[in-house]
């Protein structure tokens, strides 16, 4: 049954639950997504709640076409594209230390991942969703689903993707 259906029929207590449990489920979903896009012109707390809005408005429009999951991956990236389009005078960089708290790491591991992390910032939007996607492991299918290109375009563009942040890496 469609969620959108399910939703229709729901009463507005019903409701705020439903969107309180995905919030409470995916945080660390959208967290990440919002990390990788934040800056100091876009601040976490704000793309964040962005986010948030987003997902209690669209709620009613979740088809189930695909899973929950690939859906809030995809209202998230699309929430933070659309910030930076809209706002686009803005840097597209990224003060990690700011945006990702690493614990119960040594500090070798923990800087290779800052250091991983301030080269994504540097890509270009989509190239960051792209890139996030992968290092999160989803499966292609799944990349493709939620970016809404093919299967194909994903393993080329995730290669160029790994060519450039090798590049940046050396510079």
């Amino acid at each position: 049954m469609r969620l959108t259906y399910v939703m229709k029929q729901k009463t507005s207590t019903d409701r705020r639950k439903i969107f309180l449990d995905l919030a409470d489920n995916y945080k660390d979903v959208i967290a990440k997504v919002c990390s990788v896009y934040a800056s100091d012109a876009a601040p976490f707390a704000d793309l964040y709640q962005e986010v948030m809005v987003n997902l209690w408005t669209g709620l009613e429009s979740y088809r189930g076409d695909a899973k929950m999951s690939t859906w809030i991956y995809r209202l998230a990236i699309n929430t933070c594209i659309t910030w930076h389009r809209r706002n686009r005078r803005h840097s597209f960089g990224i003060p990690i230390e700011s945006a990702f708290e690493i614990a119960d790491q040594d500090d070798d591991k923990s800087g290779r991942i800052k250091e991983l992390y301030r080269l994504i910032s540097r890509l270009e939007p989509f190239d960051k969703a792209l890139v996030t996607l992968w290092l999160d492991e989803k499966p292609y299918d799944e990349i493709s689903s939620i970016l809404g290109i093919s299967k194909a375009n994903v393993a080329t563009r995730l290669h160029r993707v790994r060519a450039k942040l090798s590049e940046l890496a050396n510079q």
